[in-house]
């Protein structure tokens, strides 16, 4: 990022202050839960797009001493990025490149994922020595992998090719509820039937895995010797049903979203000044403005919804929204001023707009808010090393 100036108490640019927060004792905390749930399989914590928007690199650098088996990502540039770190953590990488890609994969020394022969002798003839590599299994998802009946025969004549080493075969049976736990651990059956009929034929994988956020939450019973998980590492973003699993054990990773106030107008009733005229005040209001808008993440409230964001400890209304800024009304707040806080996610202490709340203003999942703001807006770090704390990681 550019050598910008940065505001002393927040360090982001003053010239955008607007700025997400992200604890990395709360990564840490929620890794180790997930381990006591896990008990001893092996954890590969997920930290696909970007972290799942925290930012991979501080995340990664947050978890790497606390006995984590991997990292994994779908992302060639995010994996770079932690090897440019200096985290030399292994990575799974999970399939989303063309065969013709695997020479850059072992290049930075990531594990790829193969699920057909094209990309597993990609790998072979690239490889300059024994190159460790997963196998994707479809189990009943239908969204990628080598069929569950296939894949005994697959995994056999990929072990057979020179400079490979299968060190993994996996599957991913999600759910949110309780009749898709039902679903997956009915699939699950067929994945444990997969490793034992490679076991009675010799080859034994080392990390076998099935089970990510939803099931070790659930606790479903699994044999494999390792578990995924990702949602949960973040603060589960409601990856479950509450009848399904109790997730109160695990925290939000980004605890706030901030901006400042950049301008404050008085819009007189009826003229229908707000928003191109869209929105007619039908008294004189005080309104406040904010440098966040569609380009930075924040969308406005789905119609006949109504979104607010917080200005000292209260709710304020959201007017309207435009490419770069948020309208909000603060009629009923004395003498608001220029370079004021305003939370548009957090807690006051009184008053909290939650990740929930702005996923039913907004009419999405509250995993597509979270990831509207990745590389969008900078991270202020807290938590984890001195370094991490005080680490900003420009969006993009």
């Amino acid at each position: 990022m550019r050598d910008l100036r940065r505001d002393a108490t927040t360090q982001v640019p003053i010239t955008h202050p607007t700025w997400k927060e992200v604890d990395l004792d709360t990564v840490r905390a929620n890794y180790r839960e997930i381990a006591r749930l896990a008990g001893p399989r092996k954890i590969i914590a997920s930290v696909k797009a970007n972290a799942y928007g925290h930012g991979i690199v501080e995340v990664s650098r947050a978890i790497a001493d606390l006995g984590v088996y991997a990292l994994a990502t779908g992302s060639f540039e995010d994996a770079v990025a932690v090897r440019d770190a200096g985290i030399t953590a292994k990575i799974q990488m999970f399939a989303g490149g063309l065969p013709a890609g695997m020479k850059d994969l072992l290049r930075y020394d990531l594990m790829p994922t193969v699920y057909n022969m094209e990309s597993a002798r990609a790998v072979s003839e690239a490889a300059t020595k024994p190159a460790r590599v997963y196998v994707k299994v479809d189990a009943g998802l239908g969204r990628l992998g080598v069929p569950l009946a296939e894949a005994e025969g697959l995994i056999r004549s990929v072990a057979a090719l020179p400079r490979i080493e299968v060190e993994g075969v996996y599957t991913h049976l999600p759910y949110s509820d309780a009749a898709g736990q039902a679903w997956s651990v009915e699939r699950l059956k067929g994945f444990h039937e997969l490793i034992a009929a490679l076991e009675r034929a010799g080859l034994r994988i080392p990390i076998t895995q099935a089970v990510a956020s939803a099931a070790v939450a659930s606790g479903v019973p699994d044999s494999c010797t390792a578990v995924c998980s990702g949602h949960l590492l973040f603060g589960g973003h409601a990856v479950v049903t509450d009848d399904v699993a109790d997730l109160s054990a695990f925290r939000p990773v980004l605890r706030a979203i901030k901006t400042k106030i950049i301008h404050v107008g008085r819009q007189a009733g009826g003229r229908g000044a707000l928003s191109g005229g869209k929105f007619v005040p039908q008294t004189d209001i005080t309104t406040g403005v904010v440098a966040v808008g569609l380009f930075d993440g924040y969308r406005p409230p789905a119609p006949g919804k109504k979104a607010f964001m917080l200005f000292r400890g209260r709710r304020v209304p959201v007017l309207g929204v435009s490419l770069e800024y948020t309208v909000l009304d603060l009629s009923t707040l004395e003498a608001p001023a220029i370079g004021e806080e305003v939370l548009l996610l957090g807690d006051s202490g009184d008053e909290s707009v939650t990740l929930g709340d702005i996923s039913g203003w907004q009419g999405m999942s509250r995993l597509e808010v979270l990831m509207s703001f990745d590389r969008r807006l900078p991270c202020r770090y807290t938590g984890g090393t001195a370094k991490q704390a005080a680490d900003i990681r420009a969006a993009g």
